[in-house]
């Protein structure tokens, strides 16, 4: 639904970025932006990774609904995992809970401060605004990004929808297999308003790089809705041509109850369950940041979330049809949804503006 929007220019490797709009998907506005980039990034190492000068803006990609995951043990032979163990991480520290960035250095870091600015594309297409380098004492270095949606008393449900009019950061680089880690304070709304809290990694430039018949999209999300922050909705999508014709798993998880659901494009559920490690008390705090990501590979993508000073596994997905490969860039956004994906009814507009700050982001290559 979006057409191509203008940005900012780009950094010294890139020749230009063009952001296209995103179709609904089974009841689901995308919430990701395409992006074309240039080559000569910090990763462009994985495999089907685009060569030459700049790209073009591609096809519209998706963000997925439920998700697939499988049970609460990690089963690699069935693609379908979940690991529910939690290790020992802090909720301010780029290096919680260990992995493959314990200890080394990232491979790209911003602060978000003024000077970042920069290295970021912004848009804010409702009326709100993108700003680096605000003022928070909860930050690590005391300053965020803040995105601003812009609320109005005088807008319905059916207004500014989509993510046509989302409030939006993302990396000017394009980042392969590796860690990625964040720390955001999510915008909050009335319960019966609703905005989208994207953070995610999102590439479509139109092309079947591997050549199945299917147009590669490459997005790993993370989607929390503000209108019930509690349910945690993770997809990866690898193809995307249409609503019909896509290639994507997702797992949804509920933290108040601990219970989990999974499916495969969208439709097709694939099993569900409960993990005691799921269910977050409290969770989340309505003036917390909290520390989350994944770490992407090659054959397995690891979803986590840092509560409380532990890391915890939300979702261990291994079947590599799944998982892209072409590298992205990294965004966060804020759009309002007329509908609210776990349950049936029709979402408001937030009459007051709502606010996603952003402290900090880490990426370590694989």
């Amino acid at each position: 639904m979006r057409t191509s929007l203008p940005l900012s220019a780009l950094g010294l490797m890139f020749a230009a970025i063009t952001l296209l709009a995103c179709t609904s998907s089974g009841g689901k506005n995308s919430q990701a932006s395409d992006a074309a980039l240039a080559t000569g990034d910090v990763d462009a190492t994985s495999s089907g990774a685009m060569s030459g000068g700049a790209g073009t803006g591609g096809s519209a990609g998706t963000s997925g609904n439920v998700g697939t995951g499988g049970n609460a043990s990690a089963d690699a032979s069935s693609g379908t995992g979940g690991s529910a163990d939690a290790s020992l991480g802090t909720d301010a520290s780029p290096n919680a809970g260990g992995g493959l960035d314990a200890g080394t250095p990232p491979t790209f870091s911003a602060d978000f401060t003024a000077a970042d600015k920069s290295r970021f594309y912004s848009r804010a297409d409702n009326g709100g605004s993108a700003t680096f380098g605000a003022a928070n004492a909860s930050a690590a270095d005391n300053a965020v990004a803040e995105l601003v949606f812009k609320g109005s008393a005088a807008l319905g449900p059916s207004d500014k929808q989509t993510p046509d009019f989302a409030t939006e950061v993302g990396t000017n680089q394009a980042f392969g297999y590796g860690t990625f880690r964040t720390r955001v304070q999510l915008a909050k709304c009335g319960a019966s308003e609703e905005l989208v809290n994207g953070i995610f990694t999102y590439f479509n430039d139109g092309k079947d790089h591997d050549g199945d018949g299917l147009i590669d999209n490459s997005e790993l999300d993370i989607e929390i809705l503000c209108s019930d922050p509690s349910i945690i909705s993770l997809t990866i999508w690898s193809e995307y041509t249409s609503d019909t014709a896509k290639q994507g798993v997702s797992r949804v998880i509920h933290t108040q109850t601990g219970a989990y659901e999974d499916s495969i494009n969208d439709s097709t559920s694939i099993g569900s369950g409960s993990s005691p490690a799921f269910k977050l008390t409290g969770f989340p705090d309505p003036n917390a940041f909290y520390e989350m990501g994944f770490e992407w590979h090659a054959t397995s993508l690891r979803y986590f979330i840092v509560v409380g000073g532990h890391e915890i596994t939300l979702w261990t997905y291994a079947d590599a049809k799944y998982i892209p490969s072409l590298p992205a860039p990294f965004l966060f956004n804020v759009w309002h949804s007329t509908d609210w994906w776990n349950s049936q009814g029709t979402a408001d507009y937030p009459t007051s503006d709502a606010v996603m700050r952003v402290d900090w982001f880490r990426y370590w290559k694989e």
